[in-house]
């Protein structure tokens, strides 16, 4: 039995990206659809599929690239080498419907305040999450922002606290998609950590937006999550 014709497709581009550098621009949908003769809507299922697989991303309106390799998140939260952070702001928040679920997991009421540091996690210049990360002032506020950078190290907080998160299907902030360079209301994962200290009293709150195209999920003890594509 012969091949799809898409899976024929991905089998072309394969050979075609070997040996490119990353973030060099694939051939447009109509040359390899000229090519190959094939439709242009059997070539963006594979161009879609090679995304899914992490061969390829989108960079928004700019085209398709070539990837580094698949980014990965983890549950324990191991970080790529590649990584590096822009710290965005620093803040305190309070009454707000957005902090509510923080402050009422925090045992806070309403009118009490919370520490906030926002940052946008990059892979090079590939963005790959935007991270809110909540704390009681007194945690933090009478650092500096170079000792909050290293203070906050995810990867090594999960690994010696407790940590409960959650993952959920969520639509980007509009303040967030400009920042991860997707339309405004596209569907992306959201993961939620709580990161409690040995007497159980909670440490970290944090979101996690993920870029859909340049993240992928990966767990020894969860099945593949591929990203969530428009």
């Amino acid at each position: 039995m012969s091949q799809p014709k898409y899976i024929q497709v991905m089998d072309f581009l394969r050979e075609d990206i070997a040996g490119r550098d990353p973030h060099t621009p694939i051939l447009s949908e109509r040359e390899i659809s000229q090519r190959l003769d094939i439709s242009r809507m059997t070539v963006r299922k594979a161009i879609e599929e090679l995304c899914r697989q992490g061969v390829l991303y989108r960079g928004g309106n700019r085209g398709t690239f070539v990837a580094r390799r698949p980014a990965s998140v983890t549950v324990s939260g191991s970080a790529p080498r590649q990584e590096r952070q822009r710290v965005l702001f620093l803040d305190s928040v309070y009454e707000s419907a957005n902090v509510r679920d923080v402050q009422k997991a925090f045992g806070l009421e309403d009118h009490q305040r919370l520490f906030r540091m926002v940052r946008l996690i990059l892979d090079d210049d590939l963005p790959l999450r935007v991270e809110e990360i909540y704390a009681l002032p007194e945690v933090a506020m009478d650092k500096g922002l170079n000792e909050l950078e290293s203070f906050f190290q995810l990867d090594q907080i999960r690994s010696s606290g407790q940590s409960r998160w959650d993952l959920h299907a969520a639509l980007i902030p509009p303040k967030y998609s400009r920042l991860l360079e997707v339309r405004q209301g596209t569907p992306v994962i959201c993961r939620r950590d709580q990161i409690r200290q040995s007497d159980g009293s909670l440490f970290l709150y944090i979101n996690t937006w993920l870029h859909p195209d340049n993240v992928r999920i990966t767990s020894s003890t969860m099945p593949f999550a591929a990203p969530v594509h428009t």
